[in-house]
């Protein structure tokens, strides 16, 4: 779909380019067809369904009574162990999307992600802002560090990775075509924008509706990437949102899980 306008839009600057119309109009038409081309290829960078430039997970494609909460920027000595006790209250199982500098600095942390269950993902090494700047060389050296973090802490790497701020611009496709193994690019169903700050109510305004069979929900268990550091909202809104999974008759897991098998 979004391929379809873009290609539209495309045809749309030719039609007027050979239509000769007035110079008075093409001053008008030109910078208004440039700004809605612009738009699309924004909107395929930063909407977490799009497939254009890098093949994406966002939800299960033939789901099971089962949903994924997933949470990034972590492991954080804070509020993960919180969010743990948590999932643990309610016997959910999810997937932590960790940074490969911090899962170093907290090993024991990591441990007890794996210890109790629950699966652990690649947020590449450094969650740098300049990320989507980089070369997909750099990009790819940055990932391979993150997943190298996860060999040597739990001896394996990771099938699944989620860029920061889960953005796909087009030469990460190459950057991931460099790894020994291609990780499958993870966004999310709905993520409850919990990295700024925010209440429980609004998160659990963004997540509740999503809260079904096959979605992959987003949260943070990490801080210090730009946005809030008070993880207590998200706290209470889990909780809750847990709570009304299980009243939906959906089981918490792992994204391998959700798909089956590991892909």
């Amino acid at each position: 779909m979004a391929r379809h306008v873009a290609h539209a839009l495309l045809a749309l600057a030719l039609a007027l380019e050979w239509l000769a119309l007035p110079g008075a109009w093409l001053a008008v038409a030109w910078p208004l067809t440039l700004l809605g081309f612009v738009a699309i290829v924004g909107w395929l960078v930063v909407s977490p369904r799009t497939q254009v430039f890098v093949p994406t997970v966002y939800r299960a494609p033939a789901p099971a009574a089962a949903v994924a909460f997933t949470f990034d920027d972590g492991p954080d000595p804070t509020w993960t162990p919180r969010v743990l006790e948590i999932l643990a209250a309610h016997e959910a199982k999810a997937t932590f999307f960790v940074v490969g500098e911090r899962a170093l600095a907290h090993p024991d942390l990591v441990a007890r992600i794996a210890r109790e269950g629950h699966e652990i993902a690649c947020h590449g090494h450094t969650h740098a802002f300049g990320f989507h700047f980089w070369s997909a060389r750099r990009m790819a050296r940055d990932i391979a560090r993150g997943q190298e973090a996860l060999v040597t802490l739990l001896g394996r790497a990771s099938p699944w990775f989620r860029p920061p701020q889960g953005i796909r611009v087009p030469h990460l496709h190459s950057a991931l075509d460099r790894l020994p193994v291609r990780p499958r690019c993870v966004t999310w169903s709905a993520r409850g924008l919990d990295s700024r700050p925010t209440t429980a109510p609004r998160i659990e305004a963004r997540l509740a509706p999503a809260v079904r069979a096959g979605s992959i929900l987003t949260l943070h268990d990490g801080t210090g990437f730009g946005g809030g550091t008070d993880r207590a909202p998200t706290l209470v809104a889990l909780g809750s949102l847990l709570t009304t999974a299980r009243a939906r008759g959906l089981r918490c897991v792992g994204l391998s899980d959700l798909f089956g098998a590991s892909p």
